[in-house]
């Protein structure tokens, strides 16, 4: 997304605000509570800065205004008047546009977004104020004139029987076909938005850290329809894309061990069918679309029984249909396959045991001379390419809420 917006309504009393973005990762563009649910998952929201190109629309005739510098003043912490980034106009004995944060502590918390310089109207644009610790809010729209201009300490959110805020964002269109397969020629990848790209090692080690992309453009997507994967080794490349298995950019990577993979909270581990299975590849056989499919993804080990009843797969090798044995072990497992119907049946694209720092298993098809999913096949130091790229489809967004 290129830009962020608010819209807080009071009773009868509205403001919409608009800015170039401030961060690339849309967790932090919410309330900037004191729980690691907000944030990135790792450390609570902290963002003060300045922003462009700010536009403000209200019922409020004096907050009506286009094209102005701002700030935002979004944490969850205690806060002092002292004017800590030097917003110009910012008083250094009031809570107002220009604060200081007092991290890491207390838990107060501020949600605020200012306007400042230029000419016109200068101060708090609305307030979102004490979040955390179950007393009375302070919110308000424009400065407040009675108390402290950005509402600290206002203790006003029971004065309201309407308290509605609502967060958007711009998104960026994304380009209709990915430079790196443009020349593959694979008519369904139109319209599809990189997230992932990787060039893999021959022995990875997630287990304390997520992988090294050369691309990770997962902060910054928002709603999908479809997920794609394009793996390439050597001179053999496969392309296979199906409905969505999960609403979260996060957990169509790698299933490491590592918590920077998945949800922030837990590990990956997705194992369904999956549905509208269109596949690519270099490979004759592996041409084809609309057929079911499913996929393994966790960062465990695994045994060869058919846990989840995939038709066709054996209940005694490691095929289209195992076992994860959650949560022991590391080997892990980042399959897709597919089964049912006609034609090929098994493995598309196999990447396994990527946490511990052994060499990998890689595959493309299903592997005639060992496992059929290519577990245990240590194979990845035969291959000198060995890319993986992760892609979606973005769903168009609504043109007006």
């Amino acid at each position: 997304f290129s830009r962020i917006a608010y819209y807080l309504e009071l009773d009868n009393y509205w403001i919409w605000v608009s800015m170039d973005k401030f961060t690339n990762d849309a967790r932090q563009i919410g309330v900037p509570c004191l729980s690691l649910q907000c944030g990135n998952g790792f450390s609570p929201t902290l963002i003060q800065q300045v922003v462009a190109n700010v536009n403000v629309a209200s019922s409020i005739d004096m907050l009506n205004f286009s094209g102005r510098a701002g700030n935002v003043e979004f944490w969850p912490y205690n806060y002092s008047p002292g004017n800590a980034i030097g917003i110009p106009g910012a008083s250094g004995g009031t809570f107002d546009f220009g604060d200081t944060c007092d991290s890491p502590n207390g838990s107060f918390g501020s949600m605020q977004v200012h306007v400042h310089g230029g000419t016109g109207y200068t101060g708090t644009v609305f307030a979102f104020n004490r979040f955390n610790d179950g007393a009375v809010a302070d919110l308000g729209i424009g400065n407040n004139p009675n108390g402290q201009p950005d509402w600290s300490i206002a203790s006003n959110a029971n004065a309201f029987t309407v308290r509605n805020l609502k967060v958007f964002v711009l998104p960026t269109p994304p380009p209709q076909v990915d430079p790196y397969i443009a020349d593959k020629n694979i008519q369904d990848a139109d319209g599809f938005q990189l997230v992932y790209a990787l060039d893999i090692p021959t022995n990875p080690n997630y287990r304390a850290a997520k992988p090294d992309y050369s691309v990770d453009n997962s902060q910054s997507v928002s709603s999908f329809s479809r997920i794609a994967y394009y793996m390439e080794l050597d001179n053999h490349w496969i392309w296979v894309s199906m409905d969505k298995f999960t609403n979260d950019a996060r957990q169509i990577g790698v299933p490491c061990l590592s918590l920077q993979c998945g949800n922030g909270f837990s590990p990956t581990l997705i194992q369904q069918v999956v549905a509208n299975v269109n596949v690519a590849s270099s490979i004759d056989m592996l041409n084809f679309s609309g057929r079911a499919g499913n996929v393994e993804f966790w960062p465990y080990n695994y045994s060869p029984g058919n846990a989840i009843g995939i038709p066709g797969a054996s209940g005694g090798t490691f095929d289209f249909g195992d076992t994860c044995d959650s949560p022991n072990g590391s080997f892990g497992s980042m399959q897709v396959h597919v089964h049912g119907g006609t034609g090929y049946t098994g493995t598309v694209f196999a990447f396994n045991r990527f946490n511990d720092g052994a060499v990998a298993d890689l595959g493309i098809g299903n592997n005639p001379n060992g496992q059929p999913d290519w577990s245990i096949a240590s194979n990845a130091n035969a291959f000198t390419v060995r890319n993986l790229k992760v892609f979606v489809l973005p769903t168009p967004p609504p043109q007006v809420d």
